[in-house]
């Protein structure tokens, strides 16, 4: 777990405290996505809208922004082709943040479907608000 430091004026350690695990939103255009921020805000954590997958792909796979703490959340339903390529970039990383799925009727996945990743999450849209704060507190 990253940790954050807090300095006095004095420039004395005054306390550590874990860090704030990020949101990060990509494909920020889904209604299902845009009808979570509030919750998710409410509730504390920062969101992050991603508006340039291929970009956000690089900083999760060289790990200079993303941590292993923060979540991803991705709707299925509308994704573009950038969505499936990081998807699949980093289903095969050890290190990568938490992925939260959404999925419709229509969606490639569903959450019948399994996968050998204990930090993936599929979720059925509308997501029940409990189910994703859940979801998010035992990624913590």
């Amino acid at each position: 777990m990253q940790r954050l430091v807090t300095l006095d004026p004095k420039g004395l350690f005054m306390s550590l405290r874990p860090a704030q695990p990020v949101i990060y939103m990509i494909d920020c255009q889904s209604a299902a996505l845009a009808s979570m921020r509030p919750l998710l805000e409410a509730s504390g954590r920062p969101v992050c809208d991603v508006t340039d997958t291929d970009a956000f792909s690089r900083d999760v796979l060289s790990h200079r922004t993303v941590r292993e703490c923060d979540t991803v959340i991705m709707d299925l339903d509308h994704g573009q082709t950038p969505i499936y390529r990081f998807l699949n970039l980093v289903m095969g990383e050890t290190e990568r943040p938490q992925i939260l799925l959404m999925t419709g009727d229509g969606a490639p996945v569903g959450t019948s479907d399994s996968f050998n990743q204990d930090r993936l999450h599929i979720l059925q849209h509308p997501a029940s608000p409990s189910h994703l704060l859940d979801i998010l507190d035992d990624n913590s």
